[in-house]
């Protein structure tokens, strides 16, 4: 009887032990970091953004650290995440100037004191938002023609482009140029009118000058070049379009080729309401 409580006991002991090493070996290993979040999506100036990430360790995190710099700046400034529910952390970005982009990564350190980043790559690799700007927007400024007759007849216009699925209601929008924005507050912005909207996957044509009193703020577009910019109801950027050094003299205009893409192309042939995809 003796001789079998002995084996059992050794049995159990050897059991234990396989156990232990399985779970070390488990247990050794790099967290995890996932559900990267911001808070606000886009920020204003007198936002600070909270980021925020779900992560988790099998024995436990030793530190969560969020690093932020603006772009072209060489130093980061580093502040602790702290721990929520649900294994959530958080850090806070502090505020920045309009039109500034934030570039940011996350550390991790566990109990091993294995480090995980996000991005995977940084400070190589680094994530990012825009002050004011919502860079997810499916609105795009697709065409302009600066090139009018200043009068009633074939006024100055801007085309948008809607690459939605749904409808878009622009009502009580503000739609501006280069001297709007560089007049610092003293020219107003146009507010779009209520009941403007862009069909799904369809373009929009605004004059931006009639002299029929039809806008109560009317601009012209310059052919030696300008910008314009279209802000959501909270002021927010949504679609731009620099065409500074372009000269569009000669009826010409410019705009996406593709629609609503980054390549942009001077055409001898405005396509005003159309399809960028075939113009020249």
């Amino acid at each position: 009887m003796k001789i079998k409580i002995f084996q059992t006991s050794i049995l159990l002991i050897a059991m234990f032990l396989g156990v232990s090493c399985i779970n070390d070996a488990v247990y050794v290993g790099s967290a995890s970091i996932s559900n990267i979040s911001a808070s606000p999506e886009i920020p204003k100036a007198s936002d600070s953004v909270v980021i925020s990430a779900k992560i988790t360790d099998l024995k436990g995190v030793q530190s969560a650290k969020l690093y932020f710099k603006s772009l072209g700046s060489t130093a980061f400034t580093t502040v602790g995440m702290t721990e929520g529910e649900n294994h959530i952390f958080s850090g806070e970005i502090s505020e920045y100037p309009l039109d500034t982009v934030v570039q940011y990564y996350i550390e991790v350190i566990n109990i091993d004191n294995m480090t995980t980043k996000f991005p995977s790559a940084a400070p190589a690799s680094l994530a990012l938002y825009t002050v004011g700007v919502n860079t997810s927007s499916k609105i795009f400024v697709n065409e302009v023609f600066p090139d009018g007759t200043k009068d009633a007849t074939d006024p100055d216009w801007v085309e948008f482009y809607n690459d939605y699925d749904v409808e878009v209601d622009l009502s009580g929008y503000y739609f501006y140029d280069n001297g709007i924005l560089s007049s610092n507050g003293t020219k107003p912005k146009r507010v779009i009118e209520n009941g403007v909207k862009i069909p799904a996957k369809g373009f929009l044509v605004i004059k931006t000058e009639t002299y029929t009193s039809q806008y109560t703020v009317e601009f012209g577009l310059s052919t030696g070049g300008d910008g314009i910019y279209l802000e959501n109801k909270e002021g927010i950027l949504v679609a731009k379009l620099d065409f500074s050094a372009i000269i569009t003299t000669g009826k010409k205009s410019y705009g996406c080729k593709p629609d609503g893409s980054s390549n942009l192309v001077l055409f001898n042939v405005a396509t005003k309401g159309a399809s960028n995809n075939n113009a020249n």
